[in-house]
């Protein structure tokens, strides 16, 4: 189960002209190498044993295909958090999007007691465009069989 700090952190959507906390979800390249892909709070949707994400990388959609495993990073005050994850339903749109359920399996917290900063990006106007909130909210709503809109 999720801890409540890292459901809080998780929820949302980013803000015009706020910092706001960047998520890397990681998986594993067929080489074995980790693949790191950037998400942001409109990219995710955090319920206490499921994160749902919506991906526009063919290389980290690949992934999740193949292994069917993933980390996400979420630091918070302190500490930093590792989501381990196994997916579970998978939907996709006409646009080239992506959305999994990552079930989360183990959550590994990792602290030293002292102040951490998220790494983070500045968010713009032209943001829900550039990374179709809309359509994840639809993804979103596929996975969850709620959805209203086409």
């Amino acid at each position: 189960m999720l801890p409540t700090e890292v459901l809080q952190l998780l929820a949302g959507t980013p803000e015009a002209g706020a910092w706001e906390p960047v998520f890397p979800l990681l998986t594993a390249d067929p080489d074995g190498l980790p693949r790191v892909c950037l998400l942001s709070r409109a990219e995710l949707d955090a319920e206490p044993a499921v994160v749902r994400c919506a991906i526009r990388s063919r290389r980290t959609t690949a992934n999740l295909r193949r292994t069917g495993a993933a980390v996400l990073q979420v630091v918070e005050g302190t500490a930093s958090w590792s989501l381990r994850t196994r997916v579970g339903r998978t939907a996709e749109d006409a646009h080239g999007g992506f959305a999994a359920e990552l079930v989360v399996t183990a959550v590994e917290r990792d602290s030293l007691g002292i102040p951490l900063r998220p790494m983070g990006f500045l968010a713009d106007a032209a943001l829900a465009a550039l990374e179709r909130w809309d359509d994840n909210a639809v993804l979103f709503a596929r996975l969850t069989g709620e959805e209203t809109r086409a």
